[in-house]
């Protein structure tokens, strides 16, 4: 029988929300430095993607608009049009306000989706490796 990654063990999601926290929380840091006016808390800007990249995640899931049974590149070329969403909406929360906030939107917009691309390569080992494999 073909084995494979176990993808339903709860220390797995764990596993990539904290990924995803501590990396979510350091591009606050960045962020902050590139928006006048800017002083965004980095741990609730991480809480704040994280939770959102999770809910819209398993939406996408349950909703089997994106399915992991595709290619992993086709599957994660598919989470693009989320993940715009995602940093637009996590970025006019945060600093929406700042005077410089539309003039480089686009721009911070494309730097949040190869950091979440960056993000997905521990995060996937991470929930890969506390998952296990199953093997017949």
């Amino acid at each position: 029988m073909p084995g494979g990654p176990v993808f339903d063990e709860p220390q797995s999601y764990i596993a990539l929300a904290a990924v995803k926290f501590v990396g979510y929380t350091c591009s606050a840091y960045f962020f902050n430095a590139r928006f006048d006016e800017s002083n965004a808390n980095p741990f609730l800007f991480g809480a704040a993607r994280t939770v959102l990249g999770m809910l819209l995640g398993a939406a996408v899931g349950f909703a089997g608009l994106i399915t992991l049974n595709l290619a992993l590149i086709v599957f994660l070329f598919g989470l693009i049009p989320f993940r715009i969403f995602e940093w637009y909406l996590t970025l006019w929360i945060f600093y929406r306000k700042s005077s410089n906030y539309k003039d480089s939107l686009v721009t911070n917009i494309v730097l949040g989706i190869v950091w979440s691309f960056a993000l997905d390569i521990p995060a996937i080992i991470g929930f890969i490796a506390t998952g296990g494999f199953w093997i017949c």
